[in-house]
């Protein structure tokens, strides 16, 4: 009886190790796919600003919020158009948008295969002088069904 429960506990152990390395490990490798992820996302609008803009000014993200799950790369950018003396009029969101079309096609970056393109802007807002820019990289399917659902969510809203 006792060699049945030393096994029994012994096998609870090594489950338990298992589970807790194979979670170590995706984990690993999903931080390590958002930051490349937000790398190639931050220079294509560094770089689309400084030729928009004509500016030196390199902005970092923020990855949004895992409510969507893990695996969605979308990231978060602000900044102060006041002070950087942007007139909106002029920087909008559909050139914005054109422009990361265009570093992306210069650079040939992969997407998904269900993706119409690389990079689409899931938000713009401005409050208190700083304008918010969440954009997401279409690479994954996980992205993609993110996308959709917000356009499910924009269509129920309307």
């Amino acid at each position: 009886m006792v060699i049945f429960l030393i096994c029994i506990l012994a096998a609870i152990i090594v489950i338990a190790l298992y589970l807790t390395i194979h979670r170590v490990f995706l984990k690993r490798a999903t931080m390590m796919v958002q930051k490349n992820a937000q790398d190639v996302t931050d220079a294509a609008l560094n770089t689309s600003l400084k030729e928009m803009l004509h500016w030196n000014k390199n902005l970092n993200s923020q990855i949004v919020a895992d409510v969507w799950g893990k695996g969605v790369l979308a990231f978060e950018y602000h900044f102060d158009y006041k002070k950087e003396n942007i007139n909106l009029d002029d920087f909008t969101r559909q050139k914005l948008a054109a422009k990361l079309d265009e570093y992306a096609k210069q650079h040939q970056l992969k997407m998904a295969p269900n993706a119409s393109q690389p990079f689409i802007i899931t938000d713009w807002w401005k409050y208190e002088g700083i304008l918010h820019i969440d954009i997401a990289y279409l690479i994954n399917e996980a992205t993609v069904e993110y996308i959709e659902d917000l356009e499910k969510l924009n269509q129920n809203s309307n």
